[in-house]
């Protein structure tokens, strides 16, 4: 806890993680309009007080987050895993987070297939990874590549800053969380909570040491995820907005 630190702030996330997730509030005013001086003064302010810290900014009003760093947070996932995590951690201060939003799935959908396929640039499906990761393409096509992803001969990552076993339970946790949300409107926001609804994904989750037989299952939960998406509704982009059914997003921010 930190007693002379100039904002509200609280703890959320899973209570058994070694890192620090916080959300610091701030006012509407106070919030850079651009994402990338967002970012700055949330570096700046940690390296001030000295806070090691994985922190991102919140504009709070009527009791929901209405604003945060794009594309670091997005507001109806962090409103609701801070609403459903907050009493897991010791706060020093109340709550002003009191309605949930409803989700967005296109968005959650969106954020997901992007971040595993971003995991996997430096792999040798790169190739068919990078053209569709720079810019703003057909979401269709990301799925298509994603399908042909084989994560059972995946030995290495070769990311220059996140470990592999870091990567592995990335990806796990935004495929078992994804499928929960689409499949049954589950929200999951912790470790255990995945783990309990997912159990043998329990090794990724965890960091543990990842076999075969661990691949195997969950290039499993993959295929399943993949089956849910392409049936979830037909998916149409248009100048960098991603739409599906009855919602849009904006797929450069990953916003709604």
């Amino acid at each position: 806890m930190k007693t002379n630190f100039p904002y509200p702030y609280y703890f959320y996330g899973s209570d058994d993680s070694t890192d620090k997730d916080v959300i610091i509030v701030i006012s509407k005013e106070e919030m850079p309009e651009k994402q990338e001086d967002r970012k700055n003064k949330i570096l700046a302010l940690l390296k001030e007080y000295d806070l090691n810290w994985n922190a991102t900014f919140a504009v709070i009003e009527n009791g929901k987050i209405i604003d945060t760093i794009y594309t670091k947070s997005w507001i109806d996932s962090l409103n609701n895993a801070l609403l459903e995590t907050y009493f897991r951690h010791e706060q020093k201060h109340e709550l002003l987070v009191t309605e949930k939003h409803a989700r967005n799935k296109t968005l959650a959908i969106y954020k997901a297939v992007r971040t595993v396929l971003t995991m996997l640039t430096r792999t040798e499906n790169r190739t068919q990874i990078r053209p569709i990761l720079k810019g703003i393409h057909d979401f269709n096509l990301k799925l298509e590549v994603l399908s042909k992803i084989d994560f059972v001969s995946i030995s290495v990552f070769n990311q220059k800053n996140t470990t592999d076993s870091d990567i592995w339970k990335i990806i796990a946790f935004y495929v078992g969380q994804n499928i929960a949300l689409v499949e049954n409107d589950i929200e999951i926001y912790t470790k255990k909570s995945l783990v309990n609804n997912f159990p043998d994904l329990e090794p990724f989750i965890y960091r543990k040491e990842i076999t075969e037989s661990n691949k195997i299952v969950l290039q499993q939960y993959i295929n399943r995820w993949l089956n849910l998406l392409n049936n979830f509704g037909a998916y149409q982009s248009e100048n960098g907005f991603l739409i599906c059914k009855d919602e849009k997003i904006d797929m450069l921010n990953e916003k709604f």
